[in-house]
């Protein structure tokens, strides 16, 4: 009996798109809205992510809602479920986010 290794292949491949429609499944369901990350700074260079640390940067704002990158100066909002970028912070930014230069707009 040999082993044929397409059959491998195409039980990967059923296994892999199965998951991934399961994956799609949970995130258009009703009522379970994808959570917002802005946590991926893989592509910052080591000093950008030293300024991003320095200024205290974080994803949500301990003073609140009324605090937050949203309502900055410094923050440009991106499109719609999309991270926001900082003319002073390196990197992905939170609506929700704050750093210790906030400043209202």
């Amino acid at each position: 009996m040999s082993h044929d290794p397409d059959v491998s292949r195409r039980d990967l491949l059923r296994w892999t798109v199965g998951l991934g429609l399961l994956g799609s499944a949970s995130v258009l369901a009703p009522g379970c809205a994808k959570q917002l990350s802005c946590d991926d700074v893989s592509a910052l260079s080591t000093p950008d992510t030293m300024r991003r640390k320095s200024m205290k940067y974080v994803a949500v704002s301990p003073k609140g809602p009324e605090e937050s990158c949203r309502d900055c100066k410094f923050f440009t909002a991106g499109a719609e479920g999309q991270c926001g970028t900082c003319s002073l912070v390196p990197g992905p930014i939170h609506p929700d986010g704050r750093c210790n230069l906030w400043a209202a707009t």
